[in-house]
């Protein structure tokens, strides 16, 4: 079978995935496709995940991505930051649902943070952007690293939003009623007026306290 064929095979058993980029990443992996080509993938993460998959084990849409998540919570060969900016990533597209904190109910901002840290690297924060920030060590805008969270001010609280820095300037997060999760750019003219600040969650000291 050639990358095509397979890319296509691969692609229309995930076609029933709800999550169409985590269904798109694998069938990139399967086909060994280079990430930049296909999905916003760092490149290790497409050719590690690529060794799971083989032509006779094709994944059902239903299976995508819950392969995906224990794969990306469980290879310690890949960096924590960039499994957690891919287990973001994977959420694309999953509607907003206020008070939501999974998959198929749904995500509010908090909730996406709370799944894709408690999914990814164990770590169990509150669900609520202002019990969220206090619990990590504030973070300077010129030193953001995937995987920190960033917040913003839109309901008159400094700590109202809260989005997944992925780096590149960008954030994946939860918008608002109607709209679905998505990747923004920190210098958009609506985010820039709003940003309150970052915390950092990935140390022991602020994971100590989560």
């Amino acid at each position: 079978m050639t990358p095509p064929q397979r890319l296509f095979a691969v692609s229309s058993r995930l076609a029933s995935c709800a999550r169409p980029l985590a269904a798109l990443v694998l069938a990139a992996a399967a086909c060994g496709a280079h990430a930049k080509s296909l999905a916003p993938q760092p490149a290790p993460i497409l050719a590690s995940l690529s060794q799971e998959i083989d032509d006779s084990e094709l994944l059902s849409g239903a299976q995508a991505p819950a392969v995906l998540h224990a794969w990306l919570r469980d290879d310690e060969s890949v960096p924590l930051r960039e499994r957690l900016v891919s287990a973001s990533l994977a959420e694309l597209g999953v509607r907003y649902a206020w008070g939501g904190d999974d998959p198929q109910r749904g995500f509010d901002c908090s909730g996406l943070v709370r799944f894709v840290y408690a999914s990814i690297a164990a770590i169990d924060l509150p669900h609520r952007a202002r019990q969220q920030r206090p619990l990590g060590r504030p973070v300077q805008r010129k030193h953001l690293q995937p995987g920190d969270l960033v917040f913003f001010n839109t309901m008159r609280h400094p700590a109202s939003h809260v989005g997944i820095y992925i780096g590149n300037g960008e954030f994946v997060h939860a918008p608002s009623r109607g709209a679905r999760v998505r990747v923004d750019k920190l210098s958009n003219s609506y985010w820039a007026k709003r940003y309150t600040g970052a915390r950092r969650y990935l140390d022991k000291d602020a994971a100590s306290r989560a």
